[in-house]
């Protein structure tokens, strides 16, 4: 039977283990760059979050405003069908300031005595359903816009695009966003307008 050449066990002791070494390394570069992937969607979204924010403050008139709102609604959120309310000054009823996929005759001025959107603007407190609306006309969320804790207007999301199932984590980040800063920005327009 042949030898083995003196040292070969100790190379071959070697080589399995810089192969354990080289597995381990490949699993811990493979975490890094899950890690890497996960942080570069979290820049991203803090990165939107910051751009839909200076660009609330950016409008002076009502329905620049509105169409900001809406856009992030559409574009962030990935809704085809809400409305966007006011609440009027010293009354008891929110008024439509715009909408996208609905049909707004039925939703121009909304009591706030009254239903889903009306108890958002009562309370101050984001609704949000825990599965799809069953009727048609039901909101899927509704979320107050307030300042300085008054409410000054709502969003009511009826339906979000077809390809998405329900609201992500992100989304809900979008809904803070939108309560207190669409809310201050709906706010200091109303008095400066």
């Amino acid at each position: 039977m042949p030898t083995m050449p003196e040292g070969t066990e100790h190379l071959t002791a070697s080589l399995h283990e810089l192969r354990r070494d080289n597995e381990r390394l490949q699993g811990q570069v493979h975490q890094l760059r899950s890690e890497h992937q996960k942080l570069a969607v979290q820049v991203a979204h803090l990165a939107r979050l910051y751009s839909a924010s200076c660009r609330l403050h950016e409008p002076e008139e009502r329905p620049l405003l509105a169409e900001i709102i809406g856009e992030i609604i559409k574009d962030l959120i990935g809704a085809e069908e809400f409305a966007i309310f006011e609440l009027e000054p010293g009354a008891p009823v929110l008024s439509l300031l715009g909408c996208l996929g609905v049909d707004p005759e039925p939703l121009r001025r909304v009591s706030v005595a009254e239903g889903l959107i009306g108890r958002v603007a009562r309370t101050g407190t984001r609704w949000v359903a825990e599965t799809a609306p069953t009727r048609e006309a039901e909101p899927s969320a509704c979320l107050p816009l307030k300042s300085d804790g008054r409410v000054h207007g709502v969003v009511a999301i009826f339906r979000l695009l077809p390809h998405k199932p329900g609201f992500t984590p992100a989304d809900r980040a979008l809904f803070e966003l939108l309560e207190t800063q669409a809310g201050r920005a709906l706010h200091v327009v109303r008095a400066t307008g």
